[in-house]
């Protein structure tokens, strides 16, 4: 069989291809492999659990209403797992306070509770022990302070569970504080909006 000289130089073309890929590969510099560094990211400034102390008042303005009460302050002082909240209620010469001492190291903290301010029109008070039972914990890496608040209340039809779940959050720059409830005696979010209390001038 008569072979063409055409058919010679492309086979020695495509064997001269083969060893030039192979010497290639052989003698490729380790350090072409290596996946470049990926930058480190520039992590923001956030608002802390520290950043919640101190006094905030409400915005009536942008919040729900507040109704019976015209005024509602919140007062924080928290170190490492213990967080103790003051709320201070009042409209005109009627005022009411009281203290959230909760330890979250704590599945369950029973917190004093004769009645339930938040919903005076429900004319409802505590019944048994007169305490409710809230879990709490930290989300959102400190910058969310959830509360589950279960409570039994007496009312004129007779003894009603009550469940409020409480959203505190702070906005990413520390200057202001939402709350956010949601209670099982309305089918729609409750929100507050509070600014900070200068240190000068908030209340002893």
């Amino acid at each position: 069989m008569t072979v063409s000289p055409l058919s010679v130089l492309r086979s020695s073309l495509a064997l001269s291809a083969s060893l030039l890929v192979a010497i290639a590969t052989a003698h490729a510099s380790p350090a072409s492999a290596v996946a470049p560094t990926a930058s480190p990211s520039r992590a923001s400034a956030t608002a802390t659990a520290t950043d919640f102390n101190g006094t905030w008042k409400i915005d009536l303005h942008r919040s729900t209403e507040l109704s019976p009460w015209k005024s509602l302050e919140l007062t924080f002082d928290i170190k490492g797992d213990h967080v103790v909240l003051h709320r201070a209620f009042a409209w005109g010469r009627r005022t009411f306070k009281e203290t959230l001492d909760l330890n979250l190291k704590q599945e369950v903290n029973l917190v004093p509770t004769p009645w339930w301010p938040d919903n005076r029109h429900l004319g409802a008070y505590s019944t048994g022990d007169q305490t409710k039972r809230v879990r709490a914990a930290w989300l959102d890496g400190g910058r969310l302070l959830r509360l589950s608040s279960d409570l039994t209340l007496e009312t004129q039809q007779g003894n009603r569970e009550i469940n409020i779940l409480s959203d505190y959050k702070l906005s990413a720059n520390g200057a202001v504080l939402t709350l956010t409830e949601l209670r099982s005696t309305r089918n729609r979010p409750i929100v507050y909006v509070f600014t900070r209390v200068p240190a000068a001038s908030a209340k002893p």
